[in-house]
């Protein structure tokens, strides 16, 4: 930081020291009197020093936080630098500086204090600088809490040898960290690593991709309504059904309802939540270890990164859902199905910027999503049981009838119980709070690290 200080108050009110040094330097000169020059020396170096320091203590000095890296997995261990340059001839005998750090965040290594803020916590520095000195400390941090962490702002504080003045100012150093969903083994949520849904849900045969137009025929009675191609119509007269090219891909659509309970008013359960969430992050992982095309649909908001650190494909949307009344709007977050090299970041990414307390009902974003599954999809709700609605189920059904295999993957304590009937769709219990205390326990352990490899591809340097 630099730049220049106006006089202040604090300026104005030591003014008396430099009449008052004059009038004992004149009283010397005319009296000749040692001691009175003495005297008014004392009361210039009483009124300059402390002046010199307060102007430019905080000049010409340069602060850096720098986290190890800007992502993280769920029990990874960062670390976080702070580093204080003086660039000016004027030593600083001392310089505090107060960052503003996440309370959920481990500190490891270091002291922090509370503050008045929500959810924030200080971690404060005492340095001493020669001139032209650069001083680097190093932190060590857990991340114990999934989300979007930012770091900031800086407090600095200093001032003369005899603490008389003191100078403070505050930086926009900011910092954020962007902390993936915990992801585990899907044995820790009671499914089968092999084939947690049972067999390959549709054959591998051709399929068509309703996403690619090979060209147009004839309409022939029977046709989808959604296959007609009204251009070609309107151009030749007479009714063209669409051609799609064929398509051998598996399909996965991870379906994800952050709402722990029935009514929004009721609360938030968070470590149903989080559990939720992180089942989510395990089985779409999963899917494109086994060649599926995956795909994240959330009704929730995206919490805001930096522009530097936004994954590519990152998207949130927000509709209009024919499900809900005239004036409300839905939340969705949508990560397209895709199975390339940077799909696991781009979903890992979403999940871990979800925000908590805004979820919409995942009805209406289930209608929008159907009129453009393609047949075969398979398609998974991760949700807690006790917030799953009959319109819901309602609307699975539907999705099944046009052609997806669909299935339930329901958290919540043993002694809970599912919000509404499930018919025959098939549900997969995935456990409550101490399957989620268990995992967070055992986050970050070697024993898992086959579980999220993308530890050594996901990281951006």
């Amino acid at each position: 930081m630099e730049g220049g200080f106006n006089q202040d108050d604090t300026l104005i009110k030591r003014r008396p020291w430099y009449f008052l040094a004059a009038l004992l330097l004149i009283f010397s000169i005319l009296a000749h009197q040692p001691i009175a020059f003495l005297a008014a020396l004392f009361a210039l170096v009483i009124g300059l020093v402390p002046e010199i320091w307060y102007r430019y203590a905080l000049r010409s000095l340069v602060f850096r936080q720098q986290l190890s890296q800007p992502r993280a997995f769920f029990g990874e261990t960062l670390t976080l630098s702070i580093t204080v340059e003086n660039q000016k001839i004027l030593l600083l005998p001392w310089l505090e500086v107060e960052d503003e750090i996440p309370e959920h965040l481990s500190l490891l290594t270091g002291h922090t204090t509370l503050t008045h803020k929500v959810n924030r916590v200080l971690l404060a520095h005492t340095f001493s600088l020669w001139a032209f000195q650069r001083v680097t400390r190093r932190y060590r941090l857990g991340c114990t809490r999934r989300g979007v962490h930012s770091f900031g702002p800086v407090t600095l504080r200093s001032g003369d040898p005899f603490g008389w003045l003191i100078r403070e100012d505050q930086l926009r150093a900011r910092a954020t960290l962007l902390v993936y969903p915990l992801i585990a083994p899907l044995e820790k949520f009671g499914l089968p690593s092999r084939h947690p849904f049972g067999d390959y849900t549709t054959p591998r045969r051709l399929l068509e991709d309703p996403m690619r137009v090979a060209g147009v025929r004839e309409y022939v009675r029977g046709d989808d309504p959604r296959r007609i191609h009204w251009k070609a119509t309107a151009r030749l007269g007479e009714l063209q059904s669409k051609v799609y090219e064929p398509s051998s891909q598996y399909r996965l659509l991870i379906l994800l309802d952050i709402n722990t309970y029935p009514e929004v008013w009721m609360g938030l359960d968070r470590d149903i939540q989080e559990l939720t969430i992180a089942a989510a992050a395990s089985l779409a992982l999963w899917g494109l270890d086994e060649g599926y095309s995956v795909g994240l649909l959330a009704n929730s908001l995206l919490a805001g990164l930096q522009p530097e650190q936004a994954a590519e494909g990152d998207e949130i949307k927000m509709a209009q859902g024919s499900a809900l009344s005239a004036l409300s709007f839905m939340h969705r977050v949508r990560v397209p199905m895709a199975s390339d090299s940077m799909q696991r970041e781009r979903i890992l990414s979403a999940l871990g910027r979800l925000l908590s307390y805004y979820g919409s009902p995942i009805d209406a974003l289930l209608e929008l999503e159907q009129a453009t599954l393609p047949i075969g999809t398979t398609v998974v709700l991760v949700s807690a049981g006790v917030a799953l609605s009959e319109s819901t189920i309602e609307r699975l059904i539907e999705m099944r009838r046009h052609g997806c295999a669909v299935h339930l993957a329901l958290t919540g304590d043993a002694d809970s119980k599912i919000g509404t009937e499930t018919y025959d769709l098939p549900v997969h219990q995935l456990g409550g709070r101490e399957v989620w205390h268990e995992l967070v326990r055992h986050a970050g352990d070697e024993e898992h690290d086959d579980a999220s490899q993308s530890a050594a591809i996901l990281h951006v340097d």
